[in-house]
Order: structure tokens, then C-alpha cells, then sequence
């Protein structure tokens, strides 16, 4: 149908409204710094003076980060060190602009949803909202890079053609910069080349293959062998404070008082005859968990590979793969700290939900996680439950129980059973 003037003056207006209310939830983000803690100040900013003054990343030094990251964290300094800014606010700004960026294209993806207005303007409410809560981490990592970018390869699949060999090819150029933040989107590799729409499978192996070459061939030459010391570095990471293992500990610990804290950042590990055993089992959870998640993410897409040509059910079981593996990674992982939340934030997002029960609920669990987990205000009562258990245990209960729901929810949407209803 073509757009009439009026129509599109109208969508005009609503998209600067849209721009301007992000510009302004984002404005007081940037005024409002964490005033504790930051990664930017604490590491960030070292290595990329270290790199500034000889030491080579990897080679020299201990870098736990994959090297797509490396101009992110130096770009900044560089910017400094010509008279533009300080380090800080120029690193903010940095991935301001960078979610500036994603979230128009969140914006373009959802109004061509065939949803209704309300949905489309509380998925955006519930964004903008969720950005001003994780103010503390919003721009002080590298997390709205790692996840923007898979979050412009889901927008960037529902916008186009996936069956023409160039469009694969930015989805897999996206992909692979994703893997080149952080290696924990590698695993996807799996369900995203399954649910290619290529006739041939030569040419998605030829996508593929390409768009690792064009983000990773310069790192590889660069770095050769010397890349696998941040493999190394989080190999040997023991469990983090803030993982789901570690709070299983913390429990048993209510009863048997063998364990205790070692304040060695920055995972501050439990230490004692149960820590042992918890480590030692999810060491092995963790790759059987990724194992399998795969097995039946192949299955899921094979039998429902007919329904797919569908743009909508492609989308929904994309989407919700994505969505579950990191649910998933973060009950399982090691490693989990308040900055993951940010990941799940845009895909939420994006998801295209089918009933407004549903998405209501899941906006709902998504807030409070991060309000627990961002936010120093929603606090326990002191004192114990059964003079045993103390409540603050209790409260921490809440910050696993909604990712185990919605990995169950996202994990039963991936297979399409029927047309979506217009939510």
C-alpha cells in the first residue's frame, strides 16, 4: 500500500518522539554515574593506557576480553590524548552513541511488526524504563555492545530477505563481531546455520565462513596463538559471587557453617568442603548444559523447519533460541554478575510476544531482577527465617526464580505449534 504524505508526516512525528524520549531517559543516565564502583575507571582505562605506553594486549599482559572489544576500550583514550574529553565520560558517550544506533534499529524492527500500537509502545516504554534502573551499569561495559549487536542481527533477519547470499552474509558478519566481544555467543552458531533459508548448503557455509574472516582476520594476524590467554583466564575463573552455584552454597552454608568468603576480587569465591563439590558439578553442568541445549535446539528447528518460511514464526523461534541459551548460560554459568541483565534487556524488547498477559509478565520479571540486581534499594529485612536462613537469602531467591521461569517460557516458544496471534 503506498504511504500517503499524511501518513508518513504522522510516522515522522512519532518516530522523533520516540528518539527524543530515549535522548532524554539517556541524557539522565549519562548525569547520573555510579558513584561506587565502575569498570571503565578500574580496568578499562589501565589497559588502554597500557597499551598506549608498549604493552601488547595478550601478549604482555593479561587481557580477559576477546579483541573486537579492544578499540572500544582505547578509542576513548585516543580521543583524550587529542584534546577531546577525559577517558570517562568519553567511553560513555562511546557506547551511547553505539545504543543510539541499536535502538533505532529496535524501533524500525518493532514497527514493522504486525502487532498492535500498544504493544509496540510498551516494549519501548519497558526499554527506555529498564535503562534508567541499570543506570549503575548501563554505560560502564561492554555489554550493550555484545548484545547490541545480536540484537541488530535479530532486527536485520526480520528486516530482510534471508534466502539472498549478501543478506546472510551481514547476519553472520554480525554474529561472528558478537562472538569477537564476547565468545559466548559461539555456541548460536549451531541454530542460526540450521535455520538458514539457503537452498544450498555450500553457500551458508560460504556466509559463514566470510563474515568470520571479516572481523576475525585482522585479530588473527595480529595476535596468532597469543588470543587464547583470555580462554585461559576464564578457564581458571572460579565461581563468581553472584552465580546461581555460589547461591546454592550460600544456603547449604545456612546449615552446615563450613564455608566462607575469600576476599579476593574480583569473584569473591566461596571456599570450603561444599564449594568444592558445587565447582566440581558445575564445571561439568556447564558444557553438558550447552551440549544439550543444542541437541534440542537442532531437533526443535528441524521438525518446525516447514513452518519457518513464515516471517513471524522465523522471527519467534529465532528470537526465543536466543532468548532461552541465555537464560540458560545464566543459571549455569560461573561467572554471573549484574551487568549480564543488560543483555536480555533489548532482546526483550524485540520479542515478538503473542498475548499481552505474557509480555506484561515478563516486562514485570525483567524489572524486578534488575531492580535487585542494579539497584541498592530493594533490600531485605534483617534477621533469619527459622533463626537459620537469613532473610537476605530469601530476597536473593527472587533474582533466580524469573530467569528459571523465563527460560522455561522462551524454551516452550521455540516450537511453533500455530499461526501467532496478534498480541
Amino acid at each position: 500500500m503506498k504511504m500517503t504524505s499524511k501518513t508518513f508526516l504522522r510516522s515522522a512525528a512519532i518516530f522523533v518522539v520516540i528518539l527524543m524520549a530515549f535522548v532524554i531517559s539517556r541524557k539522565w543516565v549519562l548525569a547520573n554515574p555510579p558513584t561506587e564502583y565502575s569498570d571503565v575507571k578500574q580496568d578499562y582505562e589501565r589497559y588502554a593506557n597500557m597499551w598506549r605506553y608498549g604493552l601488547t594486549p595478550y601478549r604482555e599482559h593479561l587481557y580477559e576480553y576477546p579483541p573486537a572489544t579492544i578499540p572500544v576500550v582505547y578509542l576513548p583514550l585516543e580521543l583524550d590524548q587529542r584534546g577531546v574529553g577525559k577517558y570517562y565520560p568519553n567511553y560513555r558517550d562511546e557506547i551511547f552513541i553505539i545504543e543510539f544506533c541499536m535502538f533505532v534499529f529496535v524501533v524500525c524492527c518493532l514497527w514493522g511488526y504486525p502487532v498492535s500500537r500498544f504493544s509496540k509502545v510498551a516494549s519501548l516504554l519497558f526499554y527506555l524504563i529498564a535503562g534508567m534502573i541499570a543506570k549503575d551499569f548501563w554505560y560502564e561495559g561492554i555489554d550493550l555492545v555484545f548484545f547490541g549487536s545480536i540484537t541488530c542481527l535479530l532486527a536485520w533477519v526480520y528486516a530482510s530477505d534471508q534466502s539472498i547470499f549478501k543478506n546472510r552474509l551481514l547476519t553472520w558478519i554480525l554474529f561472528w563481531f558478537s562472538v569477537a566481544v564476547k565468545l559466548i555467543t559461539f555456541p548460536l552458531a549451531v541454530p542460526i546455520f540450521l535455520m538458514s533459508k539457503s537452498k544450498k548448503l555450500s553457500s551458508e557455509l560460504m556466509a559463514s565462513f566470510l563474515g568470520g574472516l571479516i572481523v576475525w582476520v585482522v585479530p588473527l594476524l595480529a595476535y596468532r596463538s597469543s588470543l587464547s590467554v583470555f580462554l585461559v583466564f576464564h578457564a581458571s575463573r572460579p565461581l563468581k559471587f553472584g552465580a546461581f552455584g555460589s547461591y546454592i552454597i550460600e544456603l547449604i552454608n545456612d546449615f552446615t557453617k563450613t564455608e566462607h568468603r575469600v576476599q579476593i576480587g574480583p569473584d569473591y569465591p566461596m571456599s570450603g568442603p561444599v564449594s568444592d563439590i558445587v565447582t566440581k558439578i558445575d564445571s561439568i553442568l556447564f558444557p553438558v548444559a550447552i551440549a544439550l541445549f543444542l541437541l534440542w535446539s537442532g531437533k526443535q528447528i528441524l521438525q518446525c523447519k516447514s513452518l519457518l518460511q513464515k516471517k513471524m514464526n522465523y522471527l519467534i523461534m529465532h528470537n526465543a533460541l536466543v532468548l532461552s541459551y541465555v537464560f540458560m548460560f545464566f543459571l549455569t554459568t560461573k561467572t554471573f554478575s549484574s551487568p549480564f541483565h543488560i543483555w536480555y534487556i533489548p532482546l526483550l524488547a524485540i520479542y515478538p510476544f503473542t498475548t499481552q498477559r505474557s509480555r506484561i509478565a515478563v516486562f514485570l520479571g525483567a524489572l524486578l531482577m534488575l531492580g535487585l540486581d542494579t539497584t541498592p534499594y530493594l533490600k531485605a529485612p534483617a534477621g533469619y527465617l527459622f533463626n537459620t536462613i537469613p532473610f537476605y537469602h530469601l530476597r536473593d531467591a527472587l533474582r533466580f526464580i524469573p530467569m528459571i521461569l523465563m527460560f522455561g517460557y522462551f524454551a516452550s516458544r521455540v516450537k511453533i505449534r500455530q499461526k501467532p496471534k496478534k498480541a
